[in-house]
């Protein structure tokens, strides 16, 4: 299995990855998302969206709670998988520290995920 990065935002990463089945590829992106402490949220059609901490604690306390959501879009050409990693949540609800906290989020996540996928 290998991953190249094809494609890069602030807000999303898109990613080549080969050598793999789609069944391969699910459970690999599943454990990823596991050990970096995230739950699956909710999984439709292409896109599953995986969450981390708690929604509610974090719109009453602000930054004190972390929330991340993430979701991971996987489209299929033949052997080519493109997987789009895309943070869904702002941190907005956690003022300026909270989407300083969220963007910090996404970019350990995206070199984790690299890492992850490169092994």
């Amino acid at each position: 299995m290998q991953a190249t990065v094809v494609d890069f935002a602030k807000d999303r990463i898109i990613y080549n990855i080969t050598g793999c089945t789609k069944e391969e590829l699910d459970n690999k992106l599943n454990l990823f998302f596991t050990s970096e402490g995230y739950t699956l949220k909710s999984a439709e059609g292409e896109t599953h969206t995986y969450t981390k901490g708690n929604r509610v604690l974090r719109l009453l306390l602000g930054a004190f709670v972390k929330y991340h959501k993430q979701s991971v879009s996987v489209k299929n050409e033949g052997a080519l998988y493109s997987v789009m990693l895309h943070k869904d949540s702002s941190g907005m609800s956690g003022g300026l520290i909270g989407m300083n906290q969220v963007k910090k989020e996404f970019a350990r996540l995206s070199e984790a995920f690299k890492t992850y996928f490169a092994g």
